[in-house]
């Protein structure tokens, strides 16, 4: 069941690859990587995407996966952020026509029991941090954007000076 309206996803999910055992894609579907299967640390299968969460800069923030579901029930929706899975194409499923995606946890299932769960609290808790952290940022960003383009303007006005007196010793020597 879903609580939230779910973030208007790209067509494309670049996804950074962990292991260098396997090639990266270059690009990753985000429809194919819902419902992919998800393993733990040692390699046992614990659930499935159930969605794919993005921040204000399009990056993927974190993965929602499914947990624990046996026949429909008892299932429970863990928040897992980027930077503790890797995503890779299923072995035999590679191909614009025929891709799916293995998601491989870089946690124990008992690490994965510790993951918040996802919910409305968590969701309007992380939606307000990240907002927060967004705006920081873009005032940050635009305060650089500021003093580079002053510190630019500065050196170039010096150049133009340095210029225009190097044309008139010139022209003093040529005379």
């Amino acid at each position: 069941m879903k609580y939230f309206q779910k973030l208007a996803l790209p067509a494309v999910l670049a996804a950074t690859m962990a292991s260098s055992a396997f090639a990266a894609e270059g690009l990753y579907s985000m429809s194919d990587l819902e419902d992919a299967d998800v393993f733990d640390s040692t390699g046992q299968e614990i659930g499935e995407v159930e969605d794919i969460l993005m921040g204000n800069d399009m990056s993927v923030h974190s993965l929602i996966v499914e947990t624990g579901e046996v026949m429909g029930l008892g299932g429970k929706e863990v928040v897992v952020q980027r930077g503790s899975f890797t995503v890779m194409p299923e072995p035999g499923k590679q191909g614009f026509d025929d891709m799916e995606y293995e998601v491989h946890l870089e946690l124990t299932k008992a690490q994965l029991k510790e993951q918040p769960e996802y919910s409305e609290d968590w969701w309007n808790k992380t939606s307000a941090a990240l907002q927060k952290a967004w705006e920081k940022t873009k005032d940050v960003s635009e305060s650089a954007w500021e003093n580079t383009k002053e510190a630019t303007s500065s050196a170039w006005h010096g150049i133009e000076e340095g210029a225009e007196d190097l044309g008139d010793e010139i022209e003093k020597k040529t005379d």
